[in-house]
């Protein structure tokens, strides 16, 4: 076990200490912050180290939820991070003001056999500010009942049959016949303070059925998808959502064939057979699990409720980008009359996330500059592979140089991880190095430009937005090569 301080950078007298076992992964450290300073279990955090072996450290984790892609992240371990007594984290709150200081104050063999956090000290109300007494056997109580809601969740199967009657019920509706894809509306859970954004899919008459996204962490798909004119060709591998879709008897993969006849259920004619799938970005999309089936369930019977309505009289509104219809579904279970809701979309910012030294600033700089212009970019390959990080099949990223003019690959790199702007900076700026010449233009695509802009400004390096017609030829070599050409 190793032992942590954990203090509100806010109001720093309130703390807790926490018993931590070995290999923790910084996923455990973000749950374990959550329940013990009772936060609302929708946040989440980023991580950044202060202070690492005794000595002032600028490393940044990138670290997002549990179910998130960010395989490079999610399983970092705590211990590999705060080695000595006093190393130090910070831990920022995703759009919230709140930050807490982590301290490792030992990581000795400290006399504790457990894969369950323990809370043995802390004073203080997070919510109020005062130095009310805390129960800190309840704190080790909402770890243990935590630990054993997750166990449960992964042995309880999915209500399949249920969602299939109900969706069966709104493909009767023809939902796609009162709304279009780009009149999407929110479903404001009250009971749990959730909201889910759905746009309905087939009013072009190609495909049918219902696309579903989480407000915080599936918003920009769907902004992409309403709002940008050209969109990337790896659009759908780098999706966040759920979706119910209407589809052809041959369109179905034998096991969702399967799941509707063991539901006793068939259908027949075009576009009649259902299907749910799963996307979180960098994966490939798999069948949803019990807690997504059961939002499925909600949303779905919601959506009965919302195309009744449009087929009543209720009208779009006419509304501003990023505004959408609210409906507030009650305690009850019932319908609220709706609001606008406003998304604010903050302008992305983005640093340099290398360590990048002086010594090595002069080196590359001594090296002489050229003519040579290359295009650079980063992009999921269409098959999927294997990974210990997650149960899910990967789209690992491609990374590729091209010599602008030849179509010379200089540099190709496989990795199974997700798309980042550390990871774009990182693999640019090991490319740099490896070449005996600065080039003079780096041309990129308008995804990559300003995450690699900050890079470009420490080592002086001109970027251009580009279509990058060189690097989509080699793509298109790339969708022809057989997968065992890769390797492992």
């Amino acid at each position: 076990m190793i032992q942590l301080h954990i203090e509100s950078k806010n109001k720093p007298e309130i703390y807790r200490k926490i018993l931590l076992p070995k290999n923790s992964s910084f996923s455990m450290l973000d749950e374990s912050i959550l329940l013990s300073f009772d936060l609302d279990g929708s946040d989440y955090f980023n991580f950044e180290i202060v202070k690492k072996d005794g000595r002032e450290s600028k490393e940044k984790i990138c670290f997002l939820p549990k179910n998130d892609t960010d395989l490079d992240t999610d399983e970092e371990l705590v211990d590999e991070w705060l080695r000595k007594p006093g190393d130090e984290a910070i831990a920022h709150v995703i759009d919230n003001s709140a930050s807490f200081t982590i301290r490792l104050e030992s990581n000795e063999d400290l006399p504790m056999n457990s894969e369950t956090p323990l809370y043995i000290a802390g004073a203080g109300n997070i919510h109020t500010g005062k130095m009310d007494k805390i129960d800190l056997e309840e704190i080790n109580e909402l770890i243990r009942e935590d630990e054993e809601a997750d166990s449960l969740l992964e042995d309880l199967e999915p209500d399949y049959l249920s969602l299939l009657e109900l969706t069966n019920d709104l493909k009767k509706l023809k939902p796609w016949q009162y709304l279009r894809d780009d009149e999407a509306v929110v479903i404001d859970f009250e009971d749990t303070d959730y909201k889910v954004l759905v746009s309905v899919m087939g009013a072009g008459g190609k495909e049918f059925g219902l696309m579903i996204f989480d407000i915080e962490l599936g918003y920009n798909s769907l902004a992409k998808f309403l709002y940008e004119k050209n969109i990337s060709s790896d659009f759908t591998y780098s999706l966040n959502a759920l979706t119910v879709n209407f589809v052809d008897r041959e369109e179905l993969d034998p096991a969702d064939y399967q799941l509707i006849k063991d539901c006793g259920l068939s259908y027949r004619g075009k576009k009649n057979w259902i299907q749910f799938r799963s996307y979180l970005e960098g994966t490939h999309p798999e069948r949803p699990n019990y807690l997504e089936v059961d939002l499925l369930i909600n949303v779905v019977s919601r959506m009965i409720n919302i195309t009744e309505a449009r087929k009543d009289g209720w009208e779009y509104p006419q509304l501003a980008a990023h505004q959408y219809p609210t409906f507030k579904v009650q305690m009850d279970g019932e319908l609220q009359e709706i609001y606008i809701l406003q998304i604010n979309i903050p302008m992305p910012t983005y640093e340099c996330y290398e360590e990048i030294s002086l010594f090595e600033k002069a080196k590359y700089k001594k090296k002489p500059k050229s003519a040579l212009q290359l295009e650079y970019d980063l992009f999921y390959m269409p098959f999927g592979v294997e990974s210990e990080e997650t149960d899910r099949t990967v789209y690992p990223i491609s990374c590729m140089l091209v010599e602008r003019g030849s179509n010379l690959v200089i540099e190709h790199e496989l990795l199974p991880m997700s798309k980042t702007p550390s990871i774009a900076q990182g693999l640019l700026w090991a490319f740099l190095q490896g070449l005996e010449v600065r080039p003079s233009k780096i041309f990129v695509s308008k995804e990559l430009s300003p995450m690699l802009q900050p890079l470009a400004k420490v080592v002086g390096v001109e970027l251009v937005e580009s279509e990058l017609p060189c690097i989509r030829e080699a793509r298109e070599f790339l969708t022809t090569v057989p997968m065992n050409f890769f390797g492992e």
